[in-house]
Order: C-alpha cells, then structure tokens, then sequence
C-alpha cells in the first residue's frame, strides 16, 4: 500500500511489515541514550497478553511499543536529550510503550488508523535524528559529519565504530576516469572529511557511459554547450549529497609541484586511477608514485589492462597498495605497463571493469585502515579476466 508511512520508510529506509493482526515500522533511524544513532521498531498499540491489536496499550491513548536494535534503556530521544513520549512501561534494557498525545492537551485528536499512529512516531523519531545532526546546543559529543542528509547508513548497517577509523582521513583520488569516478562515487559515502579530486582533462560524450549514474538533461546541455571539467562536473555532481569535495583541474607533474599542492592541502591518503599513455614507454603513473612517496602519503594505484582477442575480452583489474615512503612500487607489477605479464593497455572501455577496479581499491583501503578482518600481508591482488578470482603475486608468478 503507498501510503504516506510507506512512502516515508522508503525515504529513510525502514521497512513496513504488516503481520497477521500487527502493524510494525522496522529499522527506524532513532537517537538512543546519550547521543547514540541507532534503530528501533515502532509497534502499534496492541495486548501483550494476546498479541492481539487494540485502541491503547499501558492504559493510555495513541501509544505504541518501541524496541531498540541495541540494549541501552529501551527508550528513544529528542535532539535536546530528552526521551520521546510518555513513559508507560518497559524493561529499562530494550523496549517501553510510550505515549505522545495528538493535538493540544485541551483538544485531543484520535489517530485515523495503526498506520496514521505508526507514521506519527515515525516522523517523530526520525526527525530527533536529523535534529541532533544538525543542532548545535546539543550537550552531547558528536563529531560532524560532511552528509547534508541524515546519515541513518551507519546505525541500520551497524558499522559506526568501524567507520570511526576513517572519520577524519583526507582523501585524494588522481584521476577521474572510469576507475576514479567509481571511487568518487564510494568514498563520498563514507564520513571523511575532504576529497580531493585531480585531474586536467574534460568529459567527452564517451564518459557519461561509464561514470557512475547518469546525467541529467540540464548537464547533457551543457556538455553540448562547452564540455565539462572532470573534476568540476562530479564535484558538483555529489554536491546535493555532501561537503568536503574539492575540484582541482591538475595533474601531478613532480614532486615539488605535489609539495607545493600538499602544502594547502594536507592528504592523508591517495587512490591513483591514471591510465599510461599507450605511445609512451614511460609510465606516466610513476611521475605520481615518485611524488606521493617523496610526500610521505600511502596510496593504492588501481588499474585495468585489457584488450579485445578475437572479439572477446580477456586482461586484468590490478590493486596494489604502497604504505607511506614505500619504493615498493619500483619492482612490483606496473598495473598499465606494456611491458608486464598482464596484457597491454588497448583503451578497452568497460563501465563493470572500472566499477570493478574501484571497488577492489576501496576495500584495500578499509582493509589497511583496520576495517576489515583480514590475513592477507600482499600488496598486490589481480582479478584475471580469463581466470575469475585473485591473485597474489606469488599466484601471478605461477600463472
């Protein structure tokens, strides 16, 4: 049914169930004791002794029952810290029924349906959390968040402690292609505070195939008019979602120019996603490997070698991650070079190959940043077209 709570779960992404004779909202953003984002189930009044839905529950008008995805005191709050509602009962531990009265307390109002009440909560409930993101008298400790939408993410994947590991990196991505626009697309959904973007060249009509979403009409005109700015057209591209997205239309050319950027803008990790020239014999990767380990900066170089043999496809999507000041990259595997044992670069174009590409790079980078489990020490990991898993380079050795 599209009702109005329907519609206002789809938006903040909690699920309505309707069970044999109960009404319940699932994964509703909430603000718990203390501050804390978490999620709760609202459940419309019915009897505990029967499961069965009635007018009221604890003995009051227009309540439900609230219980909590994590134990705390069962409760939900304001931004102000003050819990929701009427107290009527609870466990102290992950439930309590609670009232809030509709109208004015000289005139009442009934709610129309389970649904009306439930929808009512709801909007309640939800709407502490994006108070509380946005409030700045609140007495709690909560760091600020780039997100201009309530980042109900974290608490219904249950992955905010995790994502504290990167809260306050600064990222660089060289190299808005196919590949970097795919790790854009990733990492400004994660909480980092800045995101650099570097890169000199223009969109073409072929990148709209394979950047990630699709243009709008307003931006097909303007592409036709003059073409866009990489960095400047994904800057503003990701602007209604977040802050902190920065447009450089630079490439790295040597180290002094890197200090020099580095300088007024500090960076604590970098994703390389240039492709090599294919006329060239020289890599123009290593100018930025050469740069960033001067600067000191950990980076992972993501890239695709791939070419057509027979009208088939057949290559490889490389990761390789260098800790801060490494010269690791001196002997490892080039990820484009021609001269390596992946096939060469053919300017093949392939939009699951570079979301591909940008997904490995982005969990190499949890993975090294302690948030993943993981017992792999390689540096290097190859997905091979003709052979689908990856590889190590011990594994790629042998192949």
């Amino acid at each position: 049914m599209d009702d109005r709570l329907s519609a206002f779960g789809r938006q903040c992404g909690f699920i309505v169930t309707v069970g044999s004779d109960l009404l319940d909202a699932e994964n509703v953003p909430c603000l718990l004791k203390d501050g804390v984002v978490g999620s709760c189930t609202i459940t419309q009044s019915y009897d505990p002794e029967t499961g069965k839905s009635n007018k009221q529950i604890g003995n009051a008008p227009h309540a439900v029952r609230i219980t909590t995805d994590q134990e705390c005191d069962g409760r939900v709050y304001a931004a102000d810290g003050n819990p929701i509602g009427a107290y009527l009962a609870g466990d102290e531990k992950t439930w309590s029924d609670i009232s809030v009265r509709k109208g004015s307390p000289d005139r009442p109002e009934d709610d129309e349906s389970a649904r009306d009440s439930v929808y009512r909560y709801a909007k309640r409930i939800v709407g502490a959390v994006a108070a509380f993101d946005a409030a700045k008298t609140t007495s709690f400790s909560q760091p600020e968040e780039p997100f201009k939408i309530p980042n109900a993410f974290e608490a219904r994947a249950g992955i905010g402690p995790v994502q504290d590991r990167i809260r306050d990196q600064r990222i660089a991505i060289i190299g808005l292609g196919g590949t970097g626009s795919y790790v854009l697309d990733l990492v400004a959904k994660t909480p980092v505070p800045k995101i650099h973007l570097l890169d000199s060249d223009h969109f073409g009509w072929h990148t709209f195939m394979r950047a990630p979403g699709a243009p709008t009409d307003d931006e097909i005109e303007g592409q036709r008019e003059k073409a866009w700015g990489k960095v400047a057209y994904y800057r503003a591209k990701y602007d209604a979602l977040r802050t902190g997205i920065d447009a450089h239309p630079d490439c790295v050319e040597d180290s002094a120019w890197l200090a020099e950027f580095l300088s007024q803008h500090p960076v604590d990790y970098a994703f390389v996603c240039i492709d090599q020239r294919s006329e060239s014999d020289s890599p123009r990767q290593d100018v930025v490997y050469a740069a960033l380990t001067e600067a000191g900066i950990p980076f992972i170089d993501s890239g695709i070698s791939i070419t057509v043999e027979n009208d088939s496809v057949r290559g490889a999507v490389t990761t390789s991650a260098y800790d801060a000041g490494s010269l690791e990259w001196q002997n490892a595997i080039p990820n484009a070079r021609i001269a390596s044992n992946a096939p060469g670069y053919r300017n093949v174009q392939l939009p699951e190959m570079n979301a591909l590409a940008a997904a490995l790079a982005v969990m190499e980078w949890r993975r090294r940043t302690g948030q993943y489990v993981s017992e792999s020490r390689s540096f290097l990991h190859k997905f091979r077209i003709e052979r689908p898993h990856i590889v190590t380079p011990r594994a790629a050795a042998e192949e």
